[in-house]
């Protein structure tokens, strides 16, 4: 029935709502049953037609008199309620592509399992108990502390526990990031200092407001950075809290003192994607380096940000253009896997052969050697681990490079 056209699927509720359910003349839809996987099964059938339906569990006495007879009752029955004006009877909020329904309760149940996170390119949503969840990633990290049923709330764990978790699960890469890795630096390094003996290699990802005192308290211990250039209008970062200047600063700073730096620019319709804008901010990177990777990613509305539109794979691309004409060589259009042609690949800037084919974050093909071009030999500028099992040299290296941020 899930998958039935809809005239079968009017057809089934009205014929089981005929006689098992009940209609008011007001709207109201009702039906009780003892199944929980009835009632659930109504539910997404009448939310497939276009109703929001509620859930109900009513405790119920095993034994009661109906019409002078004593009857025996199933201790819980399940009750599923719609109404025809949607919006009147749940107090909906429409607005463009959704409607927000207004949460009446939460209940909590005891549970001891494994728990899932799912995630898929593109959007991070799915159903649950017949609402949209947007799983976003930032979310479980951002909210953790202010917010006690956060997805991932915040546990104690020791530099050596956390690099033991690591080694554990296989991680190469450990990254200090939300919400600014440089105001906890301390704790970034404790833990760096046991993860670089450990063999693992160290990064950030920052807003890149710095200054010369940390990055120097920090370079011992950390070899990629990774800076989210938000903007190259200075009235933009005061709205955000900072000043453009500073994050200039740090990007050079950064270049000049060795770590491996990557940019990524989210490009948001109406506020930093004018060509100008793109124009003047990677020509600033090319005058610190143009083998620095610049990453220009796609917006989507989420959260509390949804007046702009979603950037177009059209707009991603033209700014990424605007970025490989003004001289930078390693140009990366993001978020859109399969959407944005060559520029989720790394090619050659000497003899432009394909080096590194990609789609979205999986690597489908490695033609670097030794840190080289495959093709021309032209050394090739990054963090290239050729290292194999048991330490000994790789056919094909592997990139490593800094995670992207979703919106």
């Amino acid at each position: 029935m899930f998958d039935a056209p809809r005239p079968v699927v009017e057809s089934f509720l009205d014929g089981y709502l005929s006689g098992d359910g009940h209609r008011t003349d007001a709207g109201k839809t009702s039906c009780t049953t003892v199944s929980e996987d009835l009632a659930w099964g109504i539910a997404w059938l009448a939310l497939k037609l276009g109703h929001f339906p509620a859930l109900y569990a009513n405790e119920v006495k095993p034994g009661r008199t109906i019409e002078g007879r004593t009857v025996h009752a199933q201790p819980r029955q399940h009750s599923v309620v719609w109404y025809g004006d949607n919006a009147a009877r749940r107090r909906l909020t429409e607005v463009e592509g959704h409607y927000l329904i207004p949460i009446l309760s939460v209940n909590r149940e005891p549970y001891d399992g494994e728990v899932y996170n799912l995630e898929v390119e593109g959007e991070h949503d799915y159903l649950a108990s017949l609402f949209l969840a947007k799983n976003c990633q930032n979310y479980i990290t951002s909210q953790a502390l202010r917010d006690p049923d956060a997805i991932a709330p915040p546990r104690d764990i020791t530099p050596a526990q956390f690099v033991a978790l690591a080694k554990q699960h296989g991680a190469r890469v450990v990254t200090s990031t939300y919400n600014e890795p440089l105001i906890t630096s301390e704790w970034a390094v404790a833990i760096f200092q046991e993860a670089r003996q450990a063999g693992l290699i160290c990064s950030y990802v920052s807003n890149g407001n710095g200054t010369p005192e940390v990055l120097d308290y920090i370079r011992p211990y950390v070899d990629l950075y990774k800076v989210d250039l938000k903007s190259f209008d200075d009235k933009h970062y005061r709205k955000l809290g900072g000043t453009l200047q500073s994050i200039l600063d740090t990007i050079r700073m950064l270049h000049d003192r060795g770590f491996w730096v990557e940019i990524v620019t989210l490009l948001i319709p109406g506020f930093n994607d004018s060509d100008a804008e793109v124009r003047d901010l990677t020509r600033f990177l090319v005058s610190v380096s143009p083998d620095i990777p610049w990453h220009v990613t796609a917006f989507h509305k989420d959260y509390r940000m949804q007046d702009p539109e979603n950037t177009s794979p059209r707009a991603l691309v033209h700014a990424a253009e605007i970025g490989r004409r003004e001289g930078l060589r390693y140009v990366y259009a993001g978020n859109l896997p399969g959407l944005v042609g060559d520029f989720e690949n790394t090619r050659c800037p000497a003899c432009d052969a394909l080096l590194i084919e990609r789609h979205g974050y999986r690597i489908l093909r490695n033609r670097i050697e030794a840190g080289a071009c495959y093709a021309c030999r032209t050394p090739i500028p990054g963090r290239w681990d050729s290292s194999g099992e048991e330490g000994r040299l790789s056919d094909a290296p592997v990139p490593i490079r800094l995670p992207k941020p979703n919106a």
